[in-house]
C-alpha cells in the first residue's frame, strides 16, 4: 500500500468507516467514450471491487452523475461531451449497466462540473461523519478536478484513484495526476484500499 505522492516507506491507513467514495459520471454517455490511459472497463473493474469493499466496511458511496432537464441547463463542455458520446437520448445519463449499483445506493444528480455545486452531497457527508473523500471516474480533467477543489476547501481529506479515473485524453489525466490533484490531495491506486 503505497502513496503514490510520498516516499516508499510511508504507508497508507485510512479508515473506510470515516470515508466516502465518490463515483464521478460513470454513466453510459460518458463511459462509452474512448477514455485514456484507463479504459471504461478497467475503471468499472477497478470501482466494483472498491463499491465491494466499502459496502463490507460500512463505508459511504455516492454515485454521481450529469443530467438535464433540457439543453438550456447544460453547460457548453456537456454539449460537447454530448455529441461524441456513442450513447444518446434518454440513454446517457444512465448509469453504466456494468456498475453494481443497487437501487437504494445514494445517487446525486448533478447539472455543473463538481459533485458538491447544487448538490447535497456536503451535507450528507458531514451527516454521515466523513472525514476523507476517495474519488473515482471521468474526466480526469473536469468532473474529478472540480469535485477535488470543492472537497479541498471543505477541508476533507482528499484522494484520487489514478487507475480508477480517466479522461478523453491522456495527456489531460496525466498532468492532473502529475501537477494538480496533489495540490489538493493524494494519488493513490486501487489496491492501497483493497
Amino acid at each position: 500500500m503505497e502513496n503514490l505522492n510520498k516516499s516508499n516507506e510511508e504507508k497508507l491507513n485510512i479508515n473506510l468507516k470515516e470515508s466516502a467514495l465518490v463515483l464521478i459520471d460513470l454513466q453510459k454517455g460518458v463511459t462509452s467514450v474512448d477514455l485514456k490511459p484507463h479504459s471504461s472497463e478497467e475503471i468499472i473493474n477497478n470501482v466494483n471491487k472498491l463499491i465491494e469493499k466499502f459496502k463490507k466496511e460500512n463505508g459511504f458511496i455516492a454515485f454521481v452523475k450529469s443530467s438535464f432537464v433540457d439543453d438550456k441547463d447544460a453547460l457548453p463542455a456537456d454539449t460537447k461531451l454530448r455529441s461524441i458520446s456513442k450513447v444518446k437520448g434518454e440513454e446517457f445519463d444512465k448509469f453504466d449497466d456494468r456498475l453494481n449499483i443497487k437501487e437504494n445506493d445514494y445517487k446525486i444528480i448533478k447539472r455543473s462540473f463538481s459533485a458538491f455545486f447544487g448538490t447535497d452531497l456536503d451535507f450528507e457527508l458531514r451527516r454521515h461523519k466523513i472525514k476523507n473523500v476517495i474519488f473515482a471516474g471521468v474526466s480526469t480533467h473536469v468532473g474529478i478536478d472540480t469535485a477535488a477543489r470543492d472537497a479541498y476547501q471543505f477541508n476533507y481529506k482528499v484522494y484520487f484513484l489514478e487507475d480508477a479515473i480517466s479522461a478523453p485524453k491522456k495527456k489531460l489525466h496525466d498532468f492532473e495526476i502529475k501537477e494538480i490533484l496533489p495540490l489538493f490531495g493524494d494519488v493513490i491506486k486501487t489496491e492501497d484500499i483493497l
